[in-house]
């Protein structure tokens, strides 16, 4: 008689504690806000990991600091990363999506953004070193004292592009698209 009363004490106890949906909805949310947060996977060194894109989500993700140099993230979705002085020396982003992306002070030295979504980004400050740009969209794109230096941006959308005080020293410009539209203004890069 006394295991009985103990088995439904246990029963009745656990009913009275288990989750109710209110409690399961609010965590529900939490776990939205923190994938709309994105990774946090700054100040890594990543260099030539290969990432799975049906595993890993990198929109929104925090990769500042980090060292991605050789990475493959060819056609990513990196929608609204923060990719802020990052070595992406020699990176391989061609076709993939850095809408929103920031990648101020990023080091894109010799990577390949061929056909690369870079609408709305931010590179102030970024070094395109010897990149390719191919057919990327640049469109609102901030370069403000980006370094285009021995840049290949053939048939790149520069549609209202940010380009003050930005250097294009040897720089491949064949049939880049929408040009007239640019903002080019003198300003201080120190």
């Amino acid at each position: 008689m006394l295991k009985r009363i103990a088995i439904l004490l246990c029963v009745f106890s656990s009913a009275l504690h288990a989750a109710n949906q209110s409690d399961l909805d609010k965590i529900a949310k939490l776990n939205k806000k923190a994938a709309a947060k994105g990774l946090d996977l700054s100040n890594t060194d990543l260099r030539a990991y290969q990432f799975n894109t049906d595993k890993v989500d990198l929109r929104n993700a925090n990769l500042s600091h980090s060292n991605l140099a050789r990475i493959d993230f060819k056609k990513m979705n990196l929608t609204g990363a923060d990719l802020s002085y990052s070595n992406l020396q020699n990176a391989n982003l061609n076709d993939a999506d850095l809408t929103n992306a920031n990648l101020e002070h990023a080091d894109l030295s010799n990577a390949t953004l061929d056909r690369a979504n870079l609408s709305n980004a931010r590179l102030v400050f970024s070094s395109l070193t010897g990149a390719s740009l191919q057919l990327a969209n640049l469109n609102s794109a901030n370069f403000t004292c980006a370094n285009f230096n021995n840049a290949n941006l053939t048939k790149a959308i520069f549609s209202q592009a940010n380009i003050s005080s930005a250097t294009f020293i040897n720089t491949v410009t064949t049939d880049i698209l929408n040009y007239d539209s640019v903002t080019d203004e003198r300003v201080g890069c120190n």
